[in-house]
């Protein structure tokens, strides 16, 4: 009744206050764009977006989704799985096709047109589980990439250029990782050199990754061969650290098979099994102004494997929750977001305790 109390007498009316004041601005769900699928229709011969083995273009589409929120990078998921394109549909929310300007080389850019579909999150959440496979889920890293090439003079950092721009573009969306590039103004280029960024020296980026909210940091050393082109990477979050290299035909090719690496190590670090049920509670400070509930209550009731969440009570700024969970890792989910930073655990009564790290 507490909690009850102090929903209807502060945070409703003032949230309703707040409402009448401002207006609502619309915001696409993160958690619903994992589970959106799109592919070229007659896409050309090595297009990254067309997956392999062929499939036709709803089946691809899902089979991305299964890659995405599995982390399996490369797996054909709908074959393995025996999914037909009946359940492939009856997994579906929605299909259209639209045209894509995709930016060329040494031409103007190429119109495509693709398949997107969106399917539904629960029910494919519910397929894998089924199956038994570990999902990545929907707490995922910001990186800060900072890109070095070769100039006149040596290393220098990266020029903007709408090809390698839309190759990010498309690994971040095909991996379902959240991608960061630095503007380059004075506190960049003092922080971070382009003679870091080719020596991998990730610890310099600290800085400017608190600078820019990131979780980690990543450095790509992009250089051209004879008859390839290589890219060093270096990535870097929380207290693990990996050095890779790849090769490609391209630098976007090298991109695409570089961020594919590190979303792969990614999901196998943080993928969740499904389990058995669980009851646990948690205790949040610092949560002082009607929005503040909102975001922690919609980012509670987002995380992987979380089935429920109630309120039971509040004390000034502090709130507790319970939370129904029938997935492990949750300690591990709710410290990768960076929305609330650990305090303590309980041992006695297994209550988590946090403070809103806004």
């Amino acid at each position: 009744m507490q909690a009850l109390r102090f929903v209807r007498s502060f945070i409703v009316p003032t949230l309703l206050s707040l409402a009448l004041a401002a207006p609502v601005v619309a915001r696409p769900s993160a958690i619903s764009a994992l589970y959106v699928g799109e592919v070229p229709v007659d896409a050309p011969a090595g297009d990254v977006l067309a997956d392999a083995p062929p499939h036709t273009p709803l089946l691809a589409a899902l089979n991305q989704v299964l890659v995405r929120v599995t982390g399996q990078v490369g797996a054909d998921l709908v074959g393995e799985l025996g999914i037909d394109r009946s359940e492939a549909l009856s997994l579906s929310l929605a299909r259209q096709y639209r045209e894509v300007e995709v930016p060329q080389a040494d031409r103007g850019p190429r119109t495509e047109r693709r398949l997107r579909v969106d399917f539904d999150p629960a029910a494919v959440d519910r397929r894998l589980d089924a199956a038994g496979l570990a999902r990545w889920g929907r707490e995922r890293p910001e990186m800060l990439l900072w890109i070095a090439d070769d100039g006149p003079d040596g290393a220098r950092y990266l020029t903007p250029a709408p090809v390698l721009d839309h190759a990010l573009d498309q690994a971040m969306f095909r991996y379902g990782l959240a991608i960061t590039r630095p503007i380059l103004d004075a506190f960049d280029r003092i922080e971070v050199t382009p003679s870091d960024i080719r020596g991998g020296f990730a610890g310099v980026a600290e800085a400017a990754r608190h600078r820019y909210g990131a979780d980690g940091v990543i450095l790509l050393d992009l250089r051209e061969g004879a008859q390839y082109w290589t890219g060093r990477w270096v990535w870097r979050l929380g207290d693990i650290e990996f050095g890779f290299s790849r090769s490609g035909a391209t630098p976007a090719e090298v991109i695409e098979l570089g961020i594919a690496r590190i979303a792969g190590a990614l999901s196998a670090r943080f993928a969740v099994q499904p389990g058995v049920e669980a009851r646990r509670r948690l205790v949040v400070s610092g949560i002082d102004r009607p929005v503040h509930y909102a975001e922690v209550r919609d980012f509670l009731d987002g995380l992987t494997g979380v089935e429920a969440v109630r309120l039971l009570g509040a004390e000034r700024d502090t709130l507790t929750f319970e939370l129904d969970s029938s997935a492990d890792g949750l300690q591990q989910r709710i410290e990768l977001s960076g929305l609330l930073r650990f305090e303590r655990h309980d041992l006695a009564s297994g209550t988590l305790y946090y403070a809103l790290a806004l």
